[in-house]
């Protein structure tokens, strides 16, 4: 079960931890989300928060696990690396933007487990307006509002880490050992997905 359930307290959530992020253009990229169906739209068809706020409800997920693991876990400590709380929430909770304007609600007939009868269900499909692949859209997307540092695009372009075609995989490890919070991102996305959620 998804810990949070809330969209509405969800949405004032994740409004208040982008409003810390004071950069030229921020207002506009909030402005953009409002507009869009981030708030509405599921984070998946069916593996992961596939419900009306899903992709909302993820962000703020993995805002909290990549939290978690850089106040919390001892390899990071070791390693060295502190990051910024802006840094922090613009990769959590905009590593899917690309998501925005991404999926389209319909029916499909399903067999009721109860009654035995065939009944219209609301399920998602993909209907993607703008195909710019996935952590890289993210990145153009957002760089159309607001300046990000090197290791902010590199950890938003690759949190998909070696889910990635195996073509990319050196250009992962790479990202990987420059940029550690790559790395994190990708296992706060991954923790968030198989251990916070489910499919509805």
């Amino acid at each position: 079960m998804d810990i949070r359930y809330d969209v509405e307290k969800s949405i004032v959530e994740f409004e208040n931890l982008l409003g810390q992020v004071k950069r030229e253009g921020m207002d506009n990229l909030i402005s953009f989300i409002k507009k869009s169906d981030f708030y509405t739209a599921p984070a998946s068809t069916r593996y992961h928060s596939n419900f009306k706020g899903g992709l909302l409800i993820h962000s703020l997920n993995v805002y909290d696990r990549l939290c978690q693991k850089l106040q919390n876990d001892e390899a990071w400590f070791r390693n060295g690396k502190t990051y910024s709380d802006e840094t922090l929430i613009i990769v959590a909770l905009l590593h899917d933007v690309c998501k925005t304007f991404f999926y389209k609600e319909t029916t499909r007939n399903q067999k009721n487990d109860e009654t035995g009868k065939w009944e219209k269900v609301p399920y998602y499909t993909v209907e993607d307006k703008f195909p710019f692949g996935h952590g890289e859209k993210s990145v153009f997307m957002i760089e159309r509002y607001i300046r990000l540092t090197k290791e902010e695009a590199m950890a938003i372009r690759w949190h998909m880490g070696f889910t990635e075609p195996k073509e990319n995989w050196n250009c992962i490890s790479a990202a990987i050992a420059q940029y550690p919070l790559v790395l994190a991102l990708h296992l706060a996305d991954l923790e968030a997905t198989y251990l916070l959620e489910e499919e509805s």
